[in-house]
């Protein structure tokens, strides 16, 4: 396994769904910054058009209830889509503690989901996408554009969605259903397995876990969240 280390995640500003930093120092210490008077003046700021949205089949919903369990070495959840040949097209969410390098000190974490994605070798792109802190006890929603890792629109045809969650160490649920992307709407309800067998006992955290697809359906940008700190 890479040598790699827990990234340190910061919390950033978002607005109306969309990631945003300053990038200027209008600000110091509480007080506004007086440039040197010797400073030439700024160039005016270019005007450039925002970048065409991309085109896709519709609006994929991931549903399912999440209940957090009240013990260490647990809750971790990652959630992704692969094509119906098992290739992996992209990550929707990933615990923040795993997505982030703990798996180098927790290496049965989400390891199904590791492994199909090639999560060591993630951009910081991607990896900034994914990361979200633990979820709360609840109905929970995700949505996926139908783009792949790289922003592209991916073909119609059908899908597999995938949940896993780490119950306790080495103790995993997984849920796997199918959802079809084309013309028409469609919904599912994923199979469970219990990894190993002896898992079930420890069931409870994810339960209920369903899809629909809404074709010609935009993603919503109020719906996007940002990464940051989190479990």
């Amino acid at each position: 396994m890479p040598d790699k280390t827990i990234r340190l995640v910061v919390p950033i500003v978002v607005i109306s769904g969309v990631a945003v930093a300053a990038t200027g120092a209008e600000l110091l210490y509480g007080q506004p910054v007086t440039p040197p008077a010797a400073a030439a003046p700024a160039a005016p700021a270019r005007s450039t058009a925002p970048e065409p949205a991309v085109e896709t089949l519709g609006l994929v919903r991931v549903d399912y209830r999440l209940t957090r369990l009240p013990q260490h070495a647990s809750n971790q959840l990652a959630v992704w889509i692969e094509d119906e040949h098992g290739r992996y097209v992209r990550t929707l969410f990933a615990t923040s503690y795993t997505a982030n390098g703990g798996y180098v000190r927790r290496p049965m974490s989400l390891p199904l989901w590791r492994e199909t994605s090639g999560w060591e070798s993630a951009s910081e792109t991607e990896i900034r996408r994914a990361s979200r802190p633990a979820q709360d006890s609840g109905e929970q929603s995700l949505y996926w554009d139908g783009t792949d890792r790289e922003g592209r629109a991916v073909p119609a045809g059908r899908y597999v969605y995938r949940v896993e969650g780490n119950l306790l160490w080495e103790n995993r649920v997984l849920f796997t259903g199918t959802i079809t992307l084309g013309e028409a709407e469609d919904s599912s309800q994923a199979r469970v397995e219990y990894l190993p067998a002896s898992a079930r006992a420890e069931s409870g955290m994810i339960e209920n876990v369903r899809a629909s697809f809404q074709p010609g359906e935009p993603l919503d940008q109020a719906l996007i969240t940002t990464f940051t700190r989190g479990s």
